[in-house]
């Protein structure tokens, strides 16, 4: 698993490209229904990527909102990236059928 980074351009000025990925998961959701993604060891960033509107929650069951949620119990509607140095799986599901790809960095 590579290391997240950021590289020195041409002039020495941060880029903003990370370094390319070398642990990729899919999940492959139906619609309405909830899997788990138990994180690889070693893993301390996770880059999401979906075809489609997908939430996820670390550590604890995802669900779909179906009305306001006010207590921060809530799942992220299309996270982008996340620390999960702390964080033992990822919960994720989706309104209707979708593939989400997890990029893991160290």
């Amino acid at each position: 698993m590579n290391t997240l980074t950021l590289r020195p351009g041409a002039d020495a000025e941060e880029t903003f490209a990370r370094s390319k990925p070398d642990y990729v998961d899919a999940r492959v959701l139906a619609a309405g229904t909830e899997q788990t993604h138990t994180k690889p060891s070693g893993a301390n960033f996770c880059l999401f990527s979906c075809d489609g509107d997908f939430y996820a929650r670390p550590d604890a069951t995802a669900a779909v909102p179906g009305g306001n949620v006010t207590d921060g119990s809530a799942a992220e509607l299309n996270p982008t990236v996340w620390d999960v140095h702390n964080v033992t799986a990822i919960h994720l599901i989706a309104p209707a059928d979708q593939v989400v790809t997890m990029t893991f960095y160290k």
